[in-house]
Parts: structure tokens; sequence; C-alpha cells
């Protein structure tokens, strides 16, 4: 979700990015990165398609992605939050509030929206607006459609689907439905950005947060170079479900 400005970072490769042989997200094993300590600072990792190709990775099953990555970013976190399942799963679907996120933006050296505006719609065909999805109508396999008019690569529409949705424990994965261009160049084609989100209840009021993000076969080669984008974007997700302020300092991938 929330990606098309993730084009204009600046690339980096951070020592907490050295996981060996890739992300792993909580699905049937420990999570890599791991998650830290409660209420503190994320831990993160960056993968290069040299990286990935090396370890062998392959994006996880259960997550339903297909085919090599260019460039993967995975977070992974630990925070108190006296909401339920249900209300900070109405955080991660509140797509009407995307423009009040803001993330750092390394080549501007300020904090952003994510989006100029977003609205959820009735279908991949983004005609009829509607109102974001409730928590009740997140059940497992069902789709939502949103779209999005961004500062730069102007409008998309994604697809929001639910891989999982328990009493403690939901999985959501997005996709842009339609290509997404600067100027005349597709940077992304159909199906080519991908975000899943897992959050589990590890405790009362202790929650885990998992999200990884891929720039499939199908992107452009440019997008490769941008990583600190892909990671700023994730933590400031990261920071609107915990309720901490979205553009407090200092942001995880200052440059």
């Amino acid at each position: 979700m929330r990606w098309v400005r993730l084009l204009f970072g600046m690339a980096i490769l951070l020592p907490a990015a050295a996981h060996a042989n890739g992300p792993e997200p909580p699905c049937a094993s420990a999570p890599v990165p791991a998650y830290g300590a409660i209420d503190g600072p994320p831990a993160f990792g960056l993968w290069s398609h040299t990286d990935l190709s090396r370890d062998g990775w392959r994006p996880p099953a259960c997550l339903g992605w297909q085919g090599d990555s260019r460039l993967v970013a995975a977070l992974a976190a630990r925070f108190r939050s006296p909401l339920s399942l249900g209300g900070l799963a109405e955080r991660l679907t509140a797509i009407s509030h995307h423009p009040d996120i803001r993330f750092w933006a390394v080549t501007r050296h300020e904090w952003r929206p994510l989006v100029e505006r977003s609205w959820a719609v009735n279908g991949p065909d983004a005609m009829t607006q509607r109102p974001d999805p409730s928590a009740v109508e997140l059940t497992r396999g069902r789709d939502f459609y949103y779209a999005e008019d961004a500062e730069v690569g102007g409008r998309a529409v994604w697809r929001l689907h639910v891989v999982e949705r328990s009493d403690s424990r939901i999985v959501l994965t997005s996709e842009n439905v339609t290509p997404i261009r600067i100027a005349f160049v597709t940077v992304f084609e159909p199906g080519s950005l991908q975000v899943a989100t897992m959050l589990q209840r590890a405790s009362a009021d202790v929650w885990d947060l998992y999200e990884i993000t891929r720039a499939g076969a199908d992107s452009s080669s440019f997008v490769s170079g941008y990583g600190s984008s892909y990671l700023n974007r994730l933590d400031a997700m990261r920071r609107y479900l915990a309720g901490l302020p979205t553009d407090r300092d200092p942001p995880v991938a200052p440059q």
C-alpha cells in the first residue's frame, strides 16, 4: 500500500539489513529479522536481487507471491496497544487516512504524506467510492480495492487481500492492479509491487508486527536502487499502527 513515492529515496545498505538467507515472515517459523524489544526501535532488513539469488530465496508460500524479486525490504517490531485486533486491523485498512501518515523523504530531507489522496472503491475499475473496510468485513479470502493519487506517479488502483484472520492474528497483502508510471515510463507493471502485513497478539496488550514489501521481476530496474524509501514507508505504517507520531525523529533510514 501507499508506495509510489518509494522511488525517490536514496539507496542504502545498512548493517541491520545483513541477514543470511533472506527475509523470513512469521508463517511457520521465527521471523527474520526478529522482533525487537517491546516499544523499542524496529529491526529491519534490505535485500537486493543479487543477495536473494545467491541465497536461493523465494517468496514464502503463505503470502501467495510468485517469481523473482528485484528488491525486498522487511521490518519487525513489538509494541504495546490497548486496542483489540479489530481496532488495529481497522487502522491497517483505514485507506482514507493514508494522506495523514507521513514518512521521511530522503531526497527532500523532510517529512511528506504517503499519498495526496486515497479512498476505498467497490472494484478494480475504481468507479464507485465506498467506506474504508471495517473489522467485521476483514474475513479470510476477501478482496478489497482502493485508489491513490500520488504526488509522483499519478493514480493507481490496488487490491487488498485478507490472507488470514483469527481472534489473535491477521495477515493482509496488497498489490497494484494498474500500472504505475512516471512520465512515460512504466516502473511497476500490474502486480509487481507487493506489500504484506502480519500482526499477531504476543500477550494481553503486546503485539508482534512484521511488514515485508518487494519489487517483483516485472518492475523496472530503476526501482532497485531506492531501498531507504521502502524502509521509511514500512516504518511510517508501524508508527501509525502503534499510535505514535509518524513524523517523529529519527527516521529509520535518514539517507
